[in-house]
């Protein structure tokens, strides 16, 4: 299963003088708060460590429905390659942050992540935020309809419990989807794995 989530840092609510006092004690552990006081980027990093905990909660909530985000129980360590993990209670969550154009783009499973099993994009967007979340929809449909080589008009994402699932009129695709979207960016990331290979031959279609 996978996560995403997505930072804009360009978005004048990130800046220092807008934060609240007590933001980094409530949302970070002691370890990450101690990681931070001696990064000479504190502010890239905090960025960092909000995308990877949003990402990791949004697959600790796949397994079990029942969770809660509390921000500061996933912790997060990562590296200067931004590759790492996301530790909850007793689970531990892959993670992989990609950082360009002035955005946080953060992928979180519970398995290892292998580039052959992913479909992710991250895209410039002008709009309001309802906007948005329809924008980032399309851009899912647009690119896995291209990588299962099916017709884009058949592929909706339907919203289970808030979590987006895409289908066809044949039923649930199995493969697992993410969607984010923050300030002038849309991002989705798609887990591929053997079920989208699965589905096609259990329906005829045929696919790379």
């Amino acid at each position: 299963m996978i996560g995403n989530d997505l930072v804009d840092l360009g978005d004048p609510e990130l800046a220092p003088e807008r934060r609240h006092p007590r933001f980094d004690r409530r949302v970070f552990s002691r370890r990450e708060r101690e990681v931070l006081g001696a990064s000479g980027a504190p502010d890239r990093l905090r960025w960092i460590f909000w995308a990877a905990k949003e990402a990791a909660y949004k697959v600790a909530r796949k397994i079990d429905p029942r969770t809660v985000f509390s921000p500061s129980r996933f912790e997060v360590d990562v590296d200067a390659t931004l590759k790492g993990c996301v530790h909850h209670g007793g689970d531990r969550f892959e993670l992989r942050v990609d950082e360009a154009g002035g955005r946080i783009h953060a992928l979180a499973s519970e398995m290892t992540l292998h580039e052959a099993d992913l479909l992710w994009r991250v895209a410039p967007f002008e709009g309001d935020a309802q906007t948005a979340s329809k924008a980032v929809r399309a851009l899912a449909r647009r690119e896995l309809a291209a990588a299962l080589d099916l017709p884009v008009e058949e592929l909706e994402i339907d919203r289970v419990d808030r979590i987006p699932v895409p289908a066809t009129c044949h039923g649930e695709l199995d493969v697992d989807l993410s969607l984010s979207h923050h300030g002038g960016f849309i991002a989705f990331a798609c887990d591929l794995r053997e079920g989208a290979s699965a589905w096609r031959q259990n329906h005829g279609v045929e696919g790379p």
